[in-house]
């Protein structure tokens, strides 16, 4: 069954608020993520709840698309990452079918396919954006729950692969300084 995103997920902008040292719900920014969507550590509450951030407030299994910016990425948000709230660089898609997976979705949005898409129809000269209809419109078949799993599980093989990968390098090129410095010693 082909869908849009906006039929399965409910698409909302994350806040624009002042930050206060002070704060007891943690703002969640673009810095703090990786460009694999991966967060870097683990950030400090910058935003009271004053009562007016319950409906803001993120859920686990939400995604975090950021939309603005070259640097365009989606993750999923945990609840031990702590009580939050996204900036207004990031959309919040709150999925609303129980067929879809939420890593599922996250990978989707996350393909080099999707992203030079989005990328391709993003509006403004200085800072690319992403609407929120971009996003919305964006068309997919649903496979099966079991081959979302499958979909996610390999995509979470090949980026453990890719780290190895780059640790063998490294290792590697350590190891070759080493010979080469020693021969001209």
């Amino acid at each position: 069954m082909r869908v849009k995103i906006e039929s399965i997920a409910d698409i909302q902008s994350g806040l624009y608020l002042k930050t206060e040292p002070d704060g007891d719900v943690i703002y969640l920014q673009i810095k703090d993520f990786d460009s694999n969507g991966r967060l870097i550590f683990n950030p400090e509450p910058l935003v009271k709840d004053n009562g007016k951030l319950s409906n803001h407030l993120l859920f686990e299994g939400d995604l975090l698309f950021a939309a603005k910016g070259t640097s365009n990425f989606c993750t999923v948000y945990k609840k031990d990452m702590g009580k939050a709230v996204a900036t207004s660089s990031f959309f919040v898609l709150r999925i609303i079918e129980t067929h879809i997976r939420p890593d599922f979705l996250c990978w989707l949005l996350n393909t080099t396919y999707i992203l030079t898409i989005l990328k391709g129809c993003a509006v403004g000269s200085s800072i690319p954006s992403i609407t929120k209809s971009m996003i919305g419109n964006i068309e997919f078949e649903i496979p099966s729950i079991e081959k979302q799993r499958l979909i996610v599980e390999t995509c979470k093989l090949q980026s453990r692969e890719e780290e190895l990968y780059k640790s063998i390098s490294s290792q590697k090129k350590a190891l070759t300084d080493k010979i080469l410095f020693e021969t001209i010693k």
